[in-house]
C-alpha cells in the first residue's frame, strides 16, 4: 500500500511540475506584440575622434529626438547608445538624421549573425532548446 500511494503522489508531482515548466517556458518565449510600450537599445558608432563638445552636442540632440529615453555618448570610445521606443521612432533614420544634422560621420551598429548566435546561451542543438520548440508548438 505504501509503494504504491508514494509512487501515485510522485507521478502527481512529477506531473504538476512538468505543467509548471512548460508554463514558464511558454511565458518566458512567448511572441511579444509590439506595443508602445516596448523599448529597444541601439548603438552608433562614430567615424572620427569626438570632442567633449561633439559628445555634448550628440546626446543634447539624440535627447531632442521623440522617442529617445536614455542616452550615453563616450567619446574615448567613439560610440553612443541609446534606449527608444521602436514604435515611436526608427533607430537606423535616426542614426542618418544625426550625422546629417551634425555633420559627423556615424554608421548604426547592427550585430552579425555569428554575433547574434554567439550571445545567446541556448545551444543550437541543446535540450533546452529542443523543449523552448515543443512548449512552443504546444502552446
Amino acid at each position: 500500500m505504501n509503494i504504491q500511494k508514494f509512487l501515485r503522489v510522485g507521478a502527481i508531482t512529477l506531473s504538476v511540475l512538468v505543467v509548471v515548466l512548460f508554463a514558464h517556458i511558454y511565458w518566458v518565449t512567448r511572441p511579444k506584440k509590439a506595443d508602445a510600450n516596448n523599448i529597444a537599445m541601439a548603438r552608433i558608432d562614430f567615424k572620427m575622434p569626438l570632442t567633449n563638445q561633439q559628445g555634448m552636442a550628440i546626446t543634447e540632440w539624440l535627447y531632442a529626438q521623440k522617442g529617445v529615453s536614455h542616452v550615453l555618448c563616450s567619446t574615448q570610445t567613439k560610440i553612443a547608445v541609446f534606449t527608444f521606443y521602436p514604435a515611436q521612432v526608427n533607430a537606423t533614420q535616426l542614426t542618418a538624421q544625426l550625422s546629417k544634422s551634425l555633420g559627423i560621420p556615424a554608421n548604426r551598429y547592427l550585430p552579425s549573425n555569428e554575433e547574434i548566435a554567439s550571445g545567446c546561451p541556448v545551444l543550437p542543438n541543446s535540450t533546452e532548446k529542443k523543449l523552448v520548440q515543443i512548449a512552443q508548438s504546444v502552446f
